[in-house]
């Protein structure tokens, strides 16, 4: 099963073909980030962040490109520059690609609203 490692991009060109950098800087980063002000006013966690990278994914324009980076990703493992003991929105990519499917068909938490 693939798993969530921690590096910076510039180790992301050194990676394994079996890896793929998803942090800052790169076509997959969260643009929601920890310390940035959230759309309701005060800075944003990491748990925020992610829950709203979540969301965003379950949208009707973030659901097309959940199915493709799904497609993308599946069956590699996921560097991102977050530490490996706080939220990421990587375990969401990883969890996303690597569930049974596809990775088009809609799924019943797609119609949710909100983070998981």
């Amino acid at each position: 099963m693939p798993v969530r490692l921690r590096g910076a991009f510039r180790e992301g060109a050194t990676l394994s073909t079996a890896c793929t950098y998803v942090g800052p800087r790169s076509r997959y980063a969260n643009p929601f980030t920890a310390g940035a002000r959230s759309p309701l006013g005060p800075p944003m966690d990491a748990a925020e962040s992610v829950d709203l990278f979540t969301a965003t994914l379950r949208g009707p324009v973030g659901r097309h490109y959940a199915a493709r980076f799904a497609r993308t990703l599946r069956g590699l493992d996921l560097m991102c520059a977050c530490p490996l003991d706080a939220p990421c929105h990587a375990d969401v990519l990883l969890r996303r690609a690597n569930e049974p499917g596809d990775g088009t068909a809609p799924r019943t938490t797609d119609l949710l609203e909100g983070p998981r």
